[in-house]
């Protein structure tokens, strides 16, 4: 008999829209905090919603609520799920994945696996799509434990943004230099390192200049690869995003399964309009 297998995914790992939907996929939001009203990251308060309101407040963002994961977790347990995988962006950047994991030690119902993916946003949520497609496949609890590890240690996330106003006042800066952008209209080239902290490996002058940087890294990251996950992301610039996807297409990047959104609710506040971020994970 199939082993049944919860994927818990915090939502900043921007999982796929196509993969929220799916059974056994649990996703936890993360509070988007304004000065007179709180909402659930990508359940009452949409990626266009907060782009469209950054010029009048730039909220804070906060874990999911106690409240929120004990649900879930009731919610799998009641559903016949009695292990766990759960899916974190890099602990460095948020403390959800301690937080999750605490729930997960105290609960005691559930055999699971707790990963710090070092990543961000989609290039997390890639390795969530690995998770479920592994389970999917009907892999066996440690055979899903395995390829997971694996898909952490091959993951990629590079970003670029027209501006460091956002991530500087959420106090996300890491070890972006504060002198980019600005006045000489440098857009940095940002990713995470080893530790999974935000740094800075190129300054590209323009957005366009920053797209071609970002392909030629995924291109060598590829290598000679064959078998690899693509995602492309955008901060409310659908336009700019379906560029870097078909330039990644026209320069011979075919992932064997392709993403192509919006940066969720609470990644924007941290990055503001106008990001094009891209992801690769090998499977190979």
């Amino acid at each position: 008999m199939t082993e049944k297998i919860a994927v818990f995914v915090d939502s900043c790992c921007d999982i796929p829209q196509e993969y929220v939907q799916k059974d056994g996929i649990f996703e936890l939001p993360m509070q988007i905090i304004y000065k007179d009203e709180n909402y659930l990251d990508r359940v009452n308060i949409s990626s266009e919603q907060v782009y469209d309101s950054l010029d009048r407040e730039i909220p804070k963002t906060s874990l999911p609520s106690g409240d929120s994961i004990e649900r879930s977790l009731d919610e799998a347990y009641a559903n016949g799920y009695r292990k766990i995988i759960s899916i974190s962006i890099s602990s460095n950047l948020s403390g959800t994945f301690n937080f999750l994991k605490t729930f997960l030690e105290n609960d005691g119902r559930f055999e699971y696996k707790a990963f710090d993916t070092k990543q961000v946003a989609v290039g997390a949520g890639l390795i969530a799509v690995v998770a479920k497609d592994l389970v999917d496949e009907g892999k066996s609890f440690e055979e899903v434990v395995d390829g997971v590890q694996k898909a952490c240690d091959h993951t990629v996330t590079y970003f670029c943004i027209p501006t460091l106003t956002y991530l500087r006042a959420g106090g996300r800066i890491g070890l972006v230099s504060s002198v980019v952008g600005g006045v000489l209209k440098l857009a940095p080239i940002i990713t995470c390192n080893e530790e999974g902290i935000y740094t800075a490996i190129a300054k590209a002058r323009g957005m366009k200049r920053g797209q071609k940087i970002m392909r030629e890294k995924i291109k060598d990251f590829v290598g000679s690869h064959q078998k690899y996950l693509l995602a492309v992301s955008h901060g409310n610039d659908e336009a700019a995003g379906g560029k870097m996807l078909a330039s990644l297409e026209e320069n011979g990047l075919h992932g064997q399964k392709e993403f192509f959104g919006i940066v969720g609710p609470a990644l924007g506040v941290h990055t503001g309009p106008g990001l094009v971020g891209v992801a690769c994970t090998l499977l190979d």
